[in-house]
C-alpha cells in the first residue's frame, strides 16, 4: 500500500454546511444582520489563527527543503480526519491535501503560496514556543521568492487564558483520562512536550512554566527511554486546578475528539464534586465515562466543528 497517497476529504460538502449553518441562524433570528454574521466570523477566525498556531506548535512542522519546497504538515490520529478535513477547507483554498502515514496517523500538508499566505497571515505572532524558528525561516523564504513583506513577529505574551492558543497545544499533546478503582477514583490531566526544540537548543521550559502558573501546578520532567530525549509533562489532578482547566476550555474549545473525551472527563468530575462518586450510581456513571474515552470511543459526534 501506498501510504502517500491523498486521501479523499469529501470538502464541497463540509463547505455547503457552513453556508447552511450561518443561513439557519438567519432564519431562526439569531443573528439580525449581517454586521453580527460578519462579527462572528472574523471572531472565528481570530480563535482560528490563536488555536492553529498552538496546533501546528504542538504537533506540527514547517519545512523547506534543499529543493525549494515548502510544506507546512500538522499530524492527526485518524480518528481525528474530520478536523483535518475541516482545516482543508479552511485554509487549503482547495490546494492542501492529506497523506496516510504508516501508523494510526494522516498529516494534513500545504504547499501552495496562496495557503501559505493565508496560514501566515493567521499565525504570525502568536507563536510562544522555540518552534517560531521554523516560522520565520518560511517568512524570509516567502518574503525572498513572492516578493512579499510579511514582518517576523515576535513571541506572543499575552495571557494564556484569553486566547485558544492552550487549546490548539492540548488537541495535539494533552491527554485527558480516569483513574478507577476501589481505592480511588480521580479525573486526571496530562501535557507533554519534549525539553528541548533541536534546532536550536532552546528549551521548552518557559512557555511550560506559563502553563503551570496558569494552572497552578508544577512541572516536572519525565525520563522516556524510548525517545532520545527527556520530555517536560504538566500533571494536573487537584480539583482547583481542575477547575481553571475547565473552565479555560469550556470558553476555548478544542476541536479534535478530544473535545468529546474533554465532555466525559469534565461530567466524571461533576459527580466527584457531588461526592456521588460515592454512590453506586455516581460510579457507574464514572465508570462509563471513563470507558468512553479516548482509544475506547466508537462513537463520534462533529458538531462541534459546525463554525469551524
Amino acid at each position: 500500500m501506498n501510504y502517500f497517497l491523498p486521501v479523499q476529504c469529501g470538502a464541497p460538502d463540509m463547505a455547503n454546511n457552513k453556508i447552511k449553518n450561518i443561513k439557519s441562524l438567519i432564519n431562526n433570528s439569531l443573528i439580525q444582520n449581517y454586521s453580527q454574521i460578519n462579527n462572528i466570523l472574523k471572531n472565528n477566525e481570530l480563535n482560528l489563527s490563536y488555536y492553529l498556531a498552538g496546533l501546528i506548535e504542538g504537533d506540527g512542522y514547517i519545512s523547506i527543503n534543499n529543493k525549494n519546497k515548502v510544506i507546512i504538515a500538522i499530524t492527526f490520529n485518524i480518528k481525528d480526519k474530520p478536523l483535518a478535513d475541516k482545516l482543508l477547507i479552511n485554509l487549503g483554498l482547495g490546494k492542501g491535501f492529506i497523506v496516510k502515514r504508516k501508523s494510526n496517523s494522516i498529516e494534513l500538508r500545504f504547499s501552495s503560496i496562496i495557503s501559505l499566505k493565508k496560514i501566515i497571515n493567521l499565525i504570525n505572532g502568536k507563536f510562544r514556543t522555540p518552534k517560531i524558528e521554523q516560522l520565520y525561516r518560511l517568512i524570509d523564504w516567502i518574503n525572498k521568492n513572492h516578493n512579499t513583506k510579511f514582518k517576523k513577529l515576535s513571541l506572543d505574551n499575552s495571557s494564556l487564558e484569553n486566547n485558544s492558543w492552550l487549546a490548539g497545544f492540548i488537541d495535539a499533546d494533552g491527554s485527558f483520562y480516569i483513574r478507577y478503582s476501589k481505592k480511588q477514583i480521580i479525573c486526571k490531566f496530562n501535557l507533554e512536550q519534549r525539553m528541548i526544540y533541536p534546532k536550536t537548543n532552546e528549551s521548552y521550559k518557559i512557555i511550560l512554566d506559563q502553563i503551570c502558573l496558569f494552572l497552578n501546578v508544577k512541572l516536572a520532567i519525565r525520563n522516556r527511554l524510548n525517545y532520545k530525549n527527556s520530555y517536560y509533562i504538566i500533571k494536573i489532578e487537584n480539583q482547583n486546578s481542575i477547575k481553571i482547566l475547565i473552565n479555560y476550555l469550556t470558553n476555548n474549545k478544542l476541536l479534535s475528539s478530544k473535545y468529546l473525551d474533554f465532555l466525559d472527563w469534565n461530567n466524571a468530575f461533576k459527580e466527584i464534586i457531588n461526592k456521588n462518586h460515592f454512590t453506586d450510581e455516581g460510579k457507574n456513571k464514572i465508570y462509563l465515562a471513563k470507558n468512553n474515552m479516548n482509544n475506547k470511543r466508537i462513537y463520534f459526534n462533529w458538531d462541534h466543528l459546525n463554525f469551524l
